[in-house]
């Protein structure tokens, strides 16, 4: 951490800064076990406190205290096995700055929010499909004003299904006792074959939340101001997130936010932008509208990722010890290691790890070097096959 980052941080102020500067101060420290790209995000939201930008945490603050008041657990227990429904949704250090991160830098002299596109990265079981729901609401309140218009959009409709049924159980049994009550008050709520929305007007404003599945091909005239792609690692192409993006076009505070694990196809659009957004996060490219947090295990230049660390679990999970069981993962890792169907999944799912089938199934540099002598043993003639294979032998010893 740098002087000058450090009197950034120190003068960063706001209900919930001191949350703010306490992790951020922690991961650049090293006090914080975290992924590298995690430390590199936490550098350039210092670089970026430092810059010529406004800022204001009003935004921010208002969305976490928003969260925190009205949005409920719909399902789920702690780590202890005590039941989380009807709990208040809590944000660990992690999530809130993603949040400040998002919200709080402006252009200077206007109330324009720099950030207008947001990717994160994080394994499952981190608690995503809550964020999902929970920083829709907000967000859709924040903007209230404008007429928010708010899609989150799964790459199937069951997974977006989850977010409206967090938005529903949250009007229906959060704010108000009954369907009946939440619809007295004014909430439409729209569940049937040709939509899954949930609607009120206020005086200042209103709100529309909307879960749909990606299609491209059918959501080429829709607008919205915020929208949130959830599950990046299914979408077949890029012209499904260039679809939504396009839809926010005539706002000037939009925000898109790409939420999503990681996936078994490394050339595919969600690893490209995976590719694109570490080397944002590394300096290589600017692009302060951009917010970005990458949690995933730490790779050697090989590629290689020590997926049975205790520390790389850490490094990869940021709700481990929350809503990371550190025994279970590590169960699982040690299962990965023994069975190369369960390898796969592990890579990708737990330390949040792009991999084709062939590289979770196989050594390739092995299977290179062994394909290599193969040909070469087939063009030698076949009186020459003991010399060589003598040869061979010394050469393995």
């Amino acid at each position: 951490m740098t002087e000058r980052q450090r009197a950034a941080l120190a003068g960063l102020s706001g209900r919930r800064a001191a949350c703010i500067r306490a992790y951020v101060t922690d991961v650049l420290e090293g006090r914080k076990i975290a992924g590298r790209e995690i430390v590199l995000a936490c550098g350039r939201f210092c670089d970026m406190l430092a810059a010529d930008y406004d800022v204001n945490t009003n935004d921010a603050d208002f969305v976490i205290d928003v969260i925190e008041a009205t949005f409920k657990h719909r399902q789920g227990q702690s780590l202890d096995g005590k039941p989380l429904r009807g709990k208040p949704f809590l944000l660990e250090p992690w999530e809130k700055f993603c949040i400040y991160g998002m919200l709080i830098f402006f252009r200077p002299g206007t109330i324009e929010r720099v950030v207008k596109e947001a990717f994160i990265f994080i394994p499952r079981k981190n608690g995503k499909t809550l964020v999902v729901a929970a920083l829709s609401w907000a967000l859709g309140l924040l903007e209230r004003a404008s007429g928010s218009k708010v899609y989150v959009v799964g790459a199937t409709l069951k997974q977006a299904m989850e977010t409206f049924d967090s938005w529903r159980y949250n009007v229906e049994k959060g704010l108000y006792r009954s369907e009946k009550a939440a619809r007295a008050a004014g909430w439409r709520i729209l569940d049937n074959n040709m939509e899954h929305a949930i609607e009120r007007d206020f005086p200042d404003g209103s709100l529309s939340l909307n879960a749909l599945a990606s299609n491209p091909d059918g959501q080429d005239s829709f607008n919205a101001n915020i929208i949130i792609a959830d599950e990046l690692h299914a979408y077949k192409s890029g012209k499904q997130y260039d679809v939504l993006k396009e839809a926010t076009n005539a706002y000037t505070n939009k925000l898109v936010v790409g939420i999503s694990t990681a996936g078994d196809n490394a050339t595919g659009f969600c690893a490209q932008r995976l590719d694109y957004c570490a080397r944002v996060v590394s300096g290589q490219i600017r692009d302060d509208g951009y917010f970005i947090f990458i949690a995933r295990a730490d790779q050697g230049e090989d590629g290689a990722v020590d997926y049975t660390s205790p520390i790389q679990h850490e490094k990869a999970n940021p709700n481990y010890g929350v809503t990371i069981r550190p025994e279970e993962i590590l169960s699982a890792s040690l299962q990965a290691q023994n069975d190369p169907q369960a390898r796969s999944n592990f890579l990708n799912k737990r330390v949040n790890i792009f991999t084709n089938s062939l590289r979770a199934y196989f050594n390739v540099e092995m299977f290179k070097t062994s394909d290599s002598v193969a040909r070469r043993w087939a063009s030698t003639p076949r009186g020459h096959w003991s010399a060589s294979s003598r040869r061979w032998r010394r050469s393995r010893a």
